[in-house]
């Protein structure tokens, strides 16, 4: 289930062009108060690892690169959030609807309007997906050296390990999500773009560096891991604002 928020705001924002914590704090800030302690300090375990099952985009409108790595975002301008919790969504989308004072970084914004979205249709799936992202994908690996130190490896679309590491991503999210029967699903995901540097995005969350790729995709699969990947995001670090993709028609190649 996913929304598409749209703010407006007096004057336009500024914000630190490094701003996915901004947002993930504003979107914590309106969930109810011990649903969001719940996912902000403990989420979904699976073994070691721990989902939070929600993604979110860019901020999408007009903007502007400012020095001292900032970014001017004029209003209006749109969030979509998305996750296969209803609760989620709808607790998200309630507390929106009931308030009407809110602010990114001490500035102050306006909800102008609140509207969910399709679902995925399975049947539109049958030939694969052709995805624009609205946040980078993101897709890793850590392990350690010959020293002992840890090191992390992120992977761009054209390494076999791109799409390896994206579908088993998305089967530890479907065991959390009680999705039975897709351990032998497939999923390929495939840039339909000529990869360059451009496509790359160096982001800060926090003290963190992450390497993500924005981009046009194909996404080949069976329908159960696609609904997952249109809910939670694809690839890793979701919830802090990578992953996020919409459906779009093929004319926008030509």
């Amino acid at each position: 289930m996913r929304i598409r928020v749209a703010f407006s705001a007096r004057e336009p924002l500024v914000l630190p062009i490094h701003y996915n914590y901004i947002v993930q704090a504003f979107i914590y800030k309106n969930l109810s108060g011990e649903f969001s302690e719940f996912l902000h300090d403990q989420g979904f375990r699976l073994g070691s690892r721990t989902f939070k099952l929600f993604t979110f985009s860019r901020l999408m409108g007009r903007f502007e690169i400012l020095g001292d790595n900032r970014i001017k975002i004029f209003p209006p301008f749109e969030l979509i959030v998305s996750s296969p919790l209803e609760r989620f969504i709808r607790d998200f989308a309630t507390s929106l609807l009931k308030n009407d004072n809110f602010e990114l970084l001490g500035q102050g914004v306006e909800i102008e309007g609140i509207s969910v979205l399709s679902e995925l249709d399975k049947e539109k799936c049958r030939d694969g997906l052709l995805i624009k992202m609205l946040s980078p994908v993101v897709v890793y690996k850590t392990y350690f050296d010959e020293r002992g130190a840890k090191k992390t490896y992120y992977f761009n679309p054209k390494e076999d390990e791109f799409s390896v590491l994206i579908r088993e991503n998305l089967l530890k999210k479907a065991r959390l999500l009680n999705v039975e029967n897709v351990e032998n699903s497939n999923l390929k995901i495939e840039p339909v773009f000529k990869i360059d540097q451009s496509y790359c995005k160096i982001i800060r969350y926090k003290e963190t560096i992450i390497k993500g790729w924005m981009g046009v995709y194909k996404l080949h699969g069976d329908f159960p891991l696609l609904k997952i990947a249109y809910d939670t995001g694809l690839g890793s670090k979701n919830s802090q604002g990578f992953g996020c993709f919409e459906v779009i028609d093929n004319k926008f190649l030509h």
